[in-house]
């Protein structure tokens, strides 16, 4: 919870403080990993939710065909569980490009963008923190994405699903 000033990023994610506290990857790959282990306890459902801030210009779902879930197929946080080669997904927080304009390659799907990957189907949930019609390489910390606020413009049917800004798979 960045939102705790008492609260640190995980050892292998970076922390930022300007213009907001956050975590995130060390590296300019495409993705990185976190890993939580259950050291060893049983457990019935995955819950959480994610807080995080847009960057630039993210794609949600703009990928070619994916049907591997090995793959970099979101521009934002996956949560899967298993091991590489053999991951099953729970549930992802996709970043769209604006809030206003469609773009069909970089737009969430429920403001006319491209569907996320069958392996995905409806556990997802895509918002962009970006209000205006273009885009710049900035970070975007006036809105937060995936809280349910702000869900302006093309992106207002992005914020109906009942739980959000939770997830909860049993």
């Amino acid at each position: 919870d960045m939102t705790d000033p008492t609260q640190q990023c995980p050892d292998s994610w970076q922390s930022f403080s300007s213009p907001r506290s956050s975590c995130g990857k060390k590296s300019n790959a495409p993705c990185d990993s976190l890993n939580i282990t259950t050291s060893g306890a049983s457990y019935q459902a995955v819950c959480g939710r994610f807080r995080g801030y847009q960057v630039g210009s993210p794609d949600a779902f703009r990928r070619d065909i994916i049907t591997n879930i090995e793959t970099n197929y979101v521009d934002g946080v996956t949560v899967t569980y298993g091991s590489p080669g053999n991951r099953h997904h729970v549930y992802t927080y996709a970043a769209g490009l604006t809030e206003t304009t469609n773009v069909w390659e970089a737009s969430c799907p429920c403001a006319a963008g491209r569907t996320p990957p069958q392996f995905v189907g409806s556990d997802y949930y895509c918002e962009s923190g970006n209000p205006g019609p273009g885009y710049s390489l900035q970070f975007y910390s006036s809105d937060v994405l995936w809280d349910r606020q702000q869900c302006g413009g093309n992106e207002s049917t992005c914020c109906n699903p009942p739980d959000l800004p939770w997830f909860c798979k049993t």
